[in-house]
């Protein structure tokens, strides 16, 4: 079932509506397990990087799943709610967990938290990315995806090299949001006119 919903989505979404490009996509694969953070402008973002990647899961904010017959579906396919501008600990006890006792596991999370407006040219970086990637010591794949793609046009999804998360950022509150903040910074620094 999520092949075929995976090859619709490349179809329609990846082929068709849009022209996406993936780059770099080997810095994600060639990991087992990781934490993928890209930008986030376009609602159909979750959806490109989820028809590409083997084993995923998506963190996606509570709204969503208000809709029981559309919760359903997203929790078939790996999708599960965080509460937005809460201290959700049960929802990031969930996607720790999520990486024990399997041997392959991909987590999408928007480190900005929510779509970007037009006019708006960066997000604030949320500390739960590297706070989960920590505690589930896996690295960190920052992604850069084309912002405010329109539909027939190009998309360029850009993928960076791992980072990891040490002890020392992870245990220190102001260290840890620095952190977070070049995270994204590094999302952003990833697009280049020129690939």
């Amino acid at each position: 079932m999520k092949l075929i919903i995976k090859w619709i989505i490349r179809v329609l979404f990846c082929n068709i509506f849009y022209s996406v490009k993936f780059i770099n996509k080997e810095n994600e694969e060639k990991l087992d397990k990781c934490i993928i953070c890209p930008n986030h402008s376009n609602f159909f973002e979750p959806a490109w990087i989820y028809s590409k990647t083997k084993d995923i899961c998506i963190m996606a904010k509570a709204e969503l799943f208000k809709n029981k017959f559309l919760a359903m579906i997203y929790k078939s396919l790996g999708v599960f709610p965080i509460r937005r501008g809460e201290h959700d600990v049960r929802s990031l006890i969930h996607a720790i967990n999520l990486f024990k006792g399997v041997d392959r596991r991909k987590l999408l999370i928007f480190p900005e938290g929510e779509r970007m407006k037009i006019d708006e040219e960066k997000g604030k970086a949320k500390v739960g990315p590297a706070y989960i990637a920590y505690k589930a010591n896996v690295p960190i794949v920052p992604v850069y995806i084309t912002k405010n793609a329109k539909v027939f046009s190009k998309v360029k999804i850009i993928y960076g090299e791992p980072i990891y998360i040490t002890e020392e950022i992870a245990k220190d509150k102001k260290k840890i949001e620095q952190f977070s903040i070049e995270l994204l910074d590094k999302c952003y620094a990833l697009n280049d006119e020129k690939r």
